[in-house]
Parts: structure tokens; sequence; C-alpha cells
């Protein structure tokens, strides 16, 4: 499986090159995500699915006004009212570009979340969705969703600063892709690693990774 995180934001981008530099799985672009053909497009929606603002706004324009409530209905039926961040969701989208969009909150409501684990939180949970998850009629998502296309989480609306999202990302992903929960030195490791999801200072980061 492949990633493409694409921004059209430098900032973020340089940060991702930064961050994600030894990763082969990851390929960074800086530009529009709909100009990568991906077969999973990432939207950090709400809790709610409303889609009417930043990134989820020109999701539902380009892939379809439907998808809004498409999720929507999903979060009703499935998830008792409220996807949660930490939560993913992952639905068919009737676009031959992306057949599939994945919703991962990064907040409940729109807010600011500079303060707050939550990038860390929707990149391991569209990590674990891709991983462990099935599609409706049962075919194991990783069977299916090759390619996925990422943009910058929380960097909107939640003001995320672009260098805190890249490490919460890379810290998700080292969480799950390593399986960090499997024993408990790295289990704690883990747990521990509470400084590193906000701060720009270096000698404040434990984490041995960029």
């Amino acid at each position: 499986m492949h990633f493409y995180f694409t921004d059209t934001n430098p900032e973020i981008t340089d940060a991702w090159h930064h961050v994600f530099a030894d990763v082969p799985q990851v390929t960074i672009r800086h530009g529009s995500i709909f100009d990568v053909p991906a077969d999973a497009l990432v939207s950090p929606a709400n809790s709610f699915g409303y889609m009417n603002g930043g990134i989820d706004f020109a999701i539902s324009k380009t892939l379809g006004w439907h998808l809004e409530k498409d999720l929507q209905q999903v979060i009703r039926q499935k998830y008792y009212g409220e996807l949660l961040v930490g939560q993913a969701e992952i639905l068919p989208t009737g676009h031959a570009q992306f057949p599939y969009l994945i919703a991962a909150p990064t907040m409940r409501t729109p807010m600011t979340i500079t303060r707050g684990p939550n990038v860390y939180h929707s990149m391991r949970a569209i990590l674990l969705l891709l991983q462990h998850a099935c599609l409706p009629d049962g075919r194991p998502v990783k069977e299916v969703v090759q390619t996925v296309a990422v943009p910058g989480l929380g960097t909107g609306v939640g003001q995320v600063r672009p260098l805190v999202c890249a490490r919460q990302m890379r810290i998700a992903w080292e969480d799950v892709m390593q399986q960090k929960h499997a024993t408990i030195a790295d289990w704690e490791e883990m747990c521990g690693n509470y400084a590193y999801f906000y701060t720009h200072n270096e000698s404040d980061i434990k984490y041995d990774i960029p």
C-alpha cells in the first residue's frame, strides 16, 4: 500500500519531507489532492460528517454532494450518531478517480486543536482501518485499497502547526506499522511520548525519528 501525502501549503509538505524522509511507502506532493489518482481519499471530517467547509467542502464539490448524506447515514446507523476522533470509516464514492472515501475526524466540531493528540488519533484510525477493516461486501480493505491520498490533518480550521501535524502523523505511523502495542516495552514507550505531540523544542523530543 502506498500513501500520497498532498497539500497546497508548502510548509506542510516541507514538514512531511523532514519527518517522513525515510519512509518509502510515502510520497509527498505539493499541490491539489485531486491531482493524485488514488483508491481512497482521506477526509479529515468532523465527528458528525458535515462536509461544508475547508477540504471537506472541496471533496464534496469534486466527488459529489451525496457523500455528506451517505457519510452521515453511516454515522447514524453504525456509530450511534457520532464518529469519534480516533475512529475512521470507509465508504464508496461512485467516483472513478477516487472510488472510496475515508472519513477520519480530527475534531468533534470545528475548533482549534493545537494542544491535543487529535492528529495522532486521526492518522492512527486511518492506518488501523486500512489494515484491519472490511468493506460492506466483506472484502478486507487492504486487498482493495492500494493507494491513499492524505491531506494535512488538522492544519486548516484546527490550526495545527505543520511540523506538529507531521510529527503526530509519524508517531501514529510508528505505533501502528511497528505494532507498538504488541510488547510491554514498546507499549510503555508509546504511552509516554506526550511531549512529542506538541513541541517544537528538539530537546523535549525523546522519540527516535527525524
